[in-house]
């Protein structure tokens, strides 16, 4: 009886000193991360780095982390970076800190191709048949548009007399050579079977005016499939210092 209480007592003592506040055994626990790369055209391989270490790669729609966690030592700012496979050269990088069981997901929208090189947070979700969810990344040139920052307004023909009008989506603050943090989902299939179509203005915030381009035009006409999720690029063909607004886009 008396080997019991004394080992009742010492485990009691331990599990007091292990509680107290401050001990390092809150020091050593752990959150995890995943990383995936949208399978856009032009998303080649990139290592991914812990710090100063690599711990494994990801390329167009493929993603690490998931079955096996990449962990993280919890309440500690840890760099995470992306870099090319062949040349080792900075893509992106970012710092998180994660709590004690936690599990932070990135996700990069990345392609050589189409000049995109940013986190998102991409939804997952399947879109309706009839629908179209998007992003949009501000590609356009310099010599299209000299504002670094504009607002692009999504407008839709109305089928009466081919007319725009304005719809409530807005893309606020769309820098030039980032991703738009805000995903919108259109129907993009009407009832009978046909195509709704839209188009983008960008309205510059120094003047407050949408902007034209060389050969006129304020449009900017992007393609919407249904049923897919997409990124649309705003951008300018360059016709020898002429510059007329032509999208692109990329369905992921």
């Amino acid at each position: 009886m008396l080997k019991f209480t004394l080992f009742f007592s010492l485990a009691a003592l331990t599990l007091m000193t292990a509680c107290r506040k401050g001990d390092p055994v809150k020091e050593y626990a752990f959150g995890s991360f995943s990383a995936e790369m949208l399978a856009l055209p032009g998303a080649d391989t990139l290592n991914v780095y812990v710090g100063g270490s690599k711990v494994g790669y990801i390329a167009g729609g493929i993603a690490i982390g998931n079955a096996s966690p990449l962990m993280l030592t919890a309440g500690k700012s840890t760099t995470i970076s992306f870099k090319t496979a062949g040349r080792d050269s900075l893509v992106l990088d970012t710092i998180i800190s994660v709590a004690a069981g936690e599990k932070v997901g990135l996700r990069i929208a990345y392609s050589a191709t189409l000049g995109i090189n940013a986190f998102t947070s991409a939804s997952d979700a399947n879109v309706g048949a009839d629908s179209t969810a998007f992003f949009l990344f501000n590609g356009l040139p310099a010599g299209a548009v000299a504002d670094e920052k504009v607002d692009a307004y999504l407008f839709k023909m109305k089928k009466a007399d081919g007319s725009f009008e304005q719809t409530d989506i807005v893309f606020k603050d769309a820098e030039r050579g980032k991703l738009h943090p805000n995903m919108a989902t259109i129907r993009v299939t009407d009832d009978d079977g046909s195509s709704i179509i839209y188009a983008f203005k960008i309205k510059s915030q120094v003047t407050g005016e949408f902007i034209m381009d060389g050969i006129g035009s304020e449009y900017l006409s992007p393609y919407f499939e249904a049923g897919k999720r997409e990124i649309i690029t705003l951008n300018a063909l360059d016709l020898g210092g002429l510059y007329m607004y032509l999208p692109d886009y990329a369905i992921y």
